[in-house]
């Protein structure tokens, strides 16, 4: 617990990258868009480093809001699991691909842009509003190496720079 909540504490504070994230590109249907993700890319944080094997789950709610389990592996692919409960809600209901997050019952709020997606909903690159945090999820726990390069371009033309990101799944 106290590694995820670290995560998210690091995801809020200030790091060098973009001045923005760039908008999103495409609408998202939200009932396809729940489900199971899974970490492959990520910008590093101190919140992670000893994080493996995350993923979300992300489960719409009756009052229009959803959750998103995030779990992972502390200190190895088959240590420990670790999670944090967040709520969401959509911010263009246009889109639906930006989204404010609830941490912590609400003390620490942060703002999510979906950049990217696959038409088949199999992968997302997701940001923090800022351009802080960046990730590459997909619905699979791994994704061919010529794929995770191709969208590590896809992500570098998008502003966020290869070494400032770690792939963490394949």
């Amino acid at each position: 617990m106290r590694t995820l909540a670290a995560l998210l504490v690091a995801m809020a504070l200030p790091s060098v990258a973009l001045a923005a994230a760039p908008e999103p590109r495409k609408s998202i249907e939200i009932d396809r868009f729940m489900g199971r993700w899974y970490e492959i890319v990520r910008t590093p944080n101190d919140g992670q480093k000893n994080c493996h094997a995350a993923s979300q789950l992300w489960s719409q709610r009756s009052d229009g809001t959803f959750d998103i389990a995030q779990t992972c592996r502390k200190g190895s692919s088959t240590g420990p699991l670790r999670s944090v409960e967040t709520r969401a809600r959509v911010l263009d209901p246009g889109t639906n691909a930006k989204f404010e997050a609830s941490f912590f019952g609400g003390l620490l709020r942060r703002k999510y842009w979906v950049i990217d997606r696959s038409d088949d909903y199999g992968w997302m690159i997701a940001s923090t509003s800022d351009g802080e945090f960046v990730a590459l999820l997909s619905r699979q726990p791994s994704m061919p190496d010529g794929q995770v390069q191709a969208l590590i371009g896809r992500m570098r033309s998008l502003g966020f720079v290869k070494n400032q990101l770690l792939i963490v799944g394949r």
